[in-house]
């Protein structure tokens, strides 16, 4: 048994030492050890730090809460959850927010379907158009349940975008998406890179910085979403 739950034990061959790692996207500390240690030496090792795990853990981004009364971000706007458990519609925008019917049991997981769907109908239509106004050419664009990153590029152009971008209000999602297609150009993260995102992100240097600071600031909870 692992003294602190939270704690997620990872040994690896390449460390060289135990090192505690607080990891927002996950929601608890991260123990990365040499894998040669015993298990009974990274317990001590934990127990020992474990004032440290719980202040770490305390001051993680909680997922927002996705049931009756909760609230969702949609392209960044903050919208309300509310349950009509006699409606038909399944999940259905109205004017007071985000309408979920059936049992309430099932609110969570019909929200969860509602922004999947939502991400595979809107961004690969966003993405086109971004890509058609820098003469980027796309092979194929893939929406997918990554928490790790917001988007991936190959260099044959194949674009991955997570579908929890569709939480993201309308700039973030056109920063990331022109990010990504700027590797198609420039396969590296060089100044020449970064002048090609400046030049086709409308909102240029300063607002690439400002995208940057809200995916900070907001980006850990929302890629907590189940």
């Amino acid at each position: 048994m692992v003294p602190v739950p939270s704690v997620q034990l990872r040994p690896s061959k390449r460390a060289r030492r135990i090192t505690l790692r607080a990891d927002p996207t996950s929601g608890c500390v991260i123990a990365a050890y040499p894998a040669h240690l015993t298990q009974q030496y990274v317990r001590s090792f934990i127990r020992q730090h474990e004032d440290w795990i719980n202040k770490a853990n305390a001051s993680l981004p909680a997922p927002p809460f996705l049931g009756d009364g909760g609230s969702v971000l949609l392209n960044g706007v903050p919208t309300p959850i509310y349950h009509a458990p006699m409606a038909r519609q399944g999940c259905v925008l109205t004017s007071n927010g985000l309408q979920v019917s059936g049992h309430s049991e099932h609110v969570e997981s019909r929200v969860q379907r509602f922004l999947r769907a939502l991400a595979n109908k809107n961004l690969p239509v966003l993405l086109q158009e971004e890509a058609q106004r820098m003469n980027a050419h796309v092979i194929k664009i893939d929406i997918r349940n990554v928490r790790s990153r917001w988007g991936s590029c190959t260099r044959a152009g194949r674009i991955m975008l997570s579908w929890r971008l569709i939480m993201c209000p309308p700039t973030v999602q056109s920063y990331i998406m022109v990010h990504e297609l700027s590797h198609l150009t420039h396969f590296d993260h060089s100044p020449a890179f970064w002048g090609h995102v400046d030049h086709f992100f409308s909102k240029g240097c300063s607002g690439r910085l400002a995208a940057e600071r809200w995916l900070r600031q907001n980006g850990p909870a929302l890629l907590r979403v189940p």
